[in-house]
């Protein structure tokens, strides 16, 4: 069987990177929200709801980086439904969850802009190509 080396394109590159930092955030809400329980549940917040949020998107981010950074077969279809996974789940909480806010369209054009990327990034020939399995390891 001929392996062939594949290179993992920089829309890949910075995707991942993006992935990485992404999921770095959400572990730090994790902790930041385990070390000021008591001061959240002063306030009305929802420390539980937060950790468990931050918690699964911290260990979802993780995996998705690997599978991205490694060019595993179900990296892109884990990217796709990550992301989303994840502007919904952000979107809810915004919604539903929090208080309004008058800066929603700025964030709502912010947020189609940042999902056209990664759709441009996912859907992309060399991305594919990436993620095409030819060797069945």
């Amino acid at each position: 069987m001929i392996s062939v080396k594949r290179v993992r394109s920089t829309g890949i590159t910075i995707l991942s990177i993006f992935v990485f930092l992404l999921a770095a955030w959400n572990g730090l809400r994790l902790g930041e929200t385990i070390f000021f329980w008591k001061t959240l549940k002063t306030y009305g917040a929802h420390p539980l709801y937060i950790a468990i949020s931050g918690g699964v998107w911290f260990i979802a981010g993780l995996l998705l980086f690997w599978g991205l950074w490694f060019g595993k077969p179900w990296g892109w279809a884990a990217a796709l439904g990550g992301t989303v996974g994840y502007f919904a789940w952000y979107w809810f909480d915004r919604l539903v969850l929090q208080k309004p806010h008058t800066n929603w369209p700025f964030v709502l054009i912010v947020d189609i802009i940042l999902l056209l990327m990664v759709f441009a990034i996912l859907f992309a020939r060399k991305t594919r190509r990436f993620f095409k399995r030819d060797d069945y390891e």
